[in-house]
């Protein structure tokens, strides 16, 4: 009854368009995951100029069966480096930077990385390798 229950209200949320939402704040995320007792997950993309960040977004990211899995699970980030960043302020791409110091230091993309609630590293994903959705959630689980 409970599966049945949780099944129902992921469903409900999409359904209202309340699916979560990738944010651009890893400070937001983090508290939120502290909050939420979930993981953050962390995407480092540069979907305009890159063909396997490109693929990795629309055959996982975009997939319900993702969705649905980082709903219960994560807090979603995404930090796009491509050429338009005129929806950032100076100081979020400033503190993105930073970022890709801290987790992403060869400059990869895209580079999943996964945090626990304290801002922990459990795990990277780099290349997509055309995984399915199901193949990336247990790449994920195994962190």
């Amino acid at each position: 009854m409970k599966n049945i229950l949780s099944f129902i209200l992921i469903i409900l949320s999409f359904a209202n368009g309340n699916a979560q939402t990738w944010k651009k704040s890893i400070d937001e995320a983090i508290l939120a995951a502290s909050q939420s007792n979930k993981k953050v997950l962390i995407l480092f993309t540069v979907a305009e100029n890159c063909d396997n960040c490109y693929a990795l977004e629309q055959h996982i990211f975009k997939s319900e069966e993702f969705l649905a899995f980082a709903e219960a699970h994560y807090i979603l980030v995404r930090l796009d480096f491509s050429q338009d960043q005129n929806d950032l302020s100076q100081e979020l791409v400033d503190k993105n930077l930073l970022i890709v110091e801290k987790y992403n230091k060869d400059g990869f993309f895209p580079l999943v990385v996964v945090l626990n609630k304290t801002a922990k590293v459990l795990g990277k994903i780099g290349v997509y390798k055309d995984e399915t959705p199901t193949q990336f959630i247990r790449l994920l689980q195994s962190f």
